[in-house]
């Protein structure tokens, strides 16, 4: 997928409308940031006179206060520099980028951000999703949310305490997957089900998992009932290689929990990816926030030992089946940056069309603070951008994603809480 960094776009709306100029320090200024020494100054039009960019803006784009805004109280030509109504936070050094605006680049950020929404609105972002597993009830199945900080998987509880990291380069579903090393005992993740197990007594569970290990023996999945009492997949051979462990097993009558334990023995490492576990079938399923409009198609895994491979429709009559990652295709909402390094999930020719939007935007907010004598050239400016932009739309406007293909077997519902998806065969 394309993207666009907010930096991008203020500099293309910058330079769609004649308001730009990138400018780099030529020594340090003041020691408490109230001033930046730039000898290129006296290039830029009006630069050799003084106050010549009294009330612009200037916005630091590299070193430690990047990204900060100030505006100019005067320029001297004489000594190359400008002084700010407002300190910097730290001594701008030699060598910093930063840019010259004559209106504050924050309310460039506002009709970029008012542009993308627009775009969303006329062109939603396509989404694909695979982050549901029919029937599972482990949560951040595929470990692909891990709290850096803290070192911690989303979901699971740490047995002991072992080493946890994301593994990026061993995946079998998504971008990561979970590498634990024990350290000094028998560690591992565990998370358990919020199921009742006196519900479910005598009937069968499922729990998979996909494991890597490099020393045989060492690695394994199992299924704690509670007071100690287990049921145990046999140990990774330990060949370099993922291995599928699957354990089906009657739920026994004496269970008090159903949690899954992910297993490494002192001094090993194992990588673990694509879990799940399931008792019964489950119907219904929060459709992921991320998808506002459909899902319009959702396809299920042809094989699942193959989390990458073919998906395909779900069999009109028949439902899901049981531990098969489902793929939702629908449309989503194109993220508004907060930062400059921030970024927008679109590429060439879009681009295009939001910056046409954050033009008409910006002279519509230039309108509202604008003198009597300037408000008809920011008028004229605003339709002229928003007729590019409806053009640039109609041009490139892709053909509408179909209704939504069910074929009997499921549907969409919706309340306060969210919106759902819904299986309507039963599968018990």
């Amino acid at each position: 997928m394309a993207t666009t960094t907010r930096a991008v776009l203020r500099q293309r709306l910058s330079e769609a409308i004649g308001d730009y100029t990138t400018m780099t320090t030529t020594s340090a200024g003041a020691a408490d940031g109230t001033t930046l020494v730039d000898s290129g100054i006296r290039n830029l039009p009006g630069g050799r006179d003084d106050d010549a960019f009294e009330g612009w803006y200037v916005l630091l784009t590299s070193g430690a206060a990047s990204g900060e805004i100030k505006r100019v109280l005067q320029s001297r030509e004489s000594v190359n520099s400008v002084t700010l109504q407002e300190a910097f936070s730290i001594q701008v050094a030699s060598g910093i980028t930063y840019e010259l605006h004559r209106n504050d680049p924050a309310l460039k950020h506002n009709a970029i951000n008012r542009g993308i929404e627009e775009l969303s609105s006329q062109i939603p972002l396509p989404l694909r999703d695979e982050t549901l597993v029919v029937d599972n009830l482990l949560t951040n199945w595929d470990f692909e949310t891990f709290v850096t900080a803290t070192s911690v998987f989303t979901g699971w509880t740490s047995t002991g305490s072992p080493t946890l990291t994301q593994n990026t380069s061993l995946v079998i579903h998504g971008d990561g997957s979970g590498s634990i090393a024990a350290t000094g005992a028998t560690e591992g993740l565990s998370q358990t089900t919020v199921i009742n197990a006196n519900e479910v007594t005598n009937k069968q569970v499922t729990f998979e998992c996909w494991v890597y290990a490099t020393v045989a023996d060492a690695v394994r999945i199992r299924i704690l009932w509670g007071s100690a009492s287990y049921e145990s997949h046999d140990y990774h051979s330990g060949t370099d290689q993922w291995e599928l462990q699957s354990i089906q097993v009657t739920v026994p009558t004496s269970a008090t929990e159903i949690t899954a334990i992910l297993e490494v023995t002192s001094g090993n490492t194992g990588i673990f990816d694509a879990s799940w576990m399931t008792v019964r079938p489950l119907y219904k399923y929060t459709v992921p926030a991320s998808i506002v409009r459909g899902p319009h198609y959702v396809y299920q895994q042809l094989d699942r030992h193959n989390p990458t491979g073919t998906y395909v429709p779900v069999i009109r009559g028949t439902g899901p089946e049981t531990g098969r990652i489902l793929r939702l295709e629908g449309k989503g909402v194109l993220t508004r940056p907060s930062s400059d390094t921030a970024t927008v999930e679109v590429g060439e020719p879009y681009v295009n069309v939001i910056i046409a939007y954050a033009a008409m935007f910006y002279n519509r907010i230039l309108l509202a603070q604008a003198s009597q004598q300037q408000r008809t050239r920011y008028s004229e400016d605003m339709q002229m951008w928003g007729r590019e932009a409806s053009s640039l739309v109609r041009e490139l406007k892709p053909a509408r994603m179909s209704a939504q293909r069910s074929d009997y077997t499921w549907h969409i519902e919706e309340d306060s809480s969210g919106r759902y998806l819904v299986f309507d065969i039963s599968r018990e």
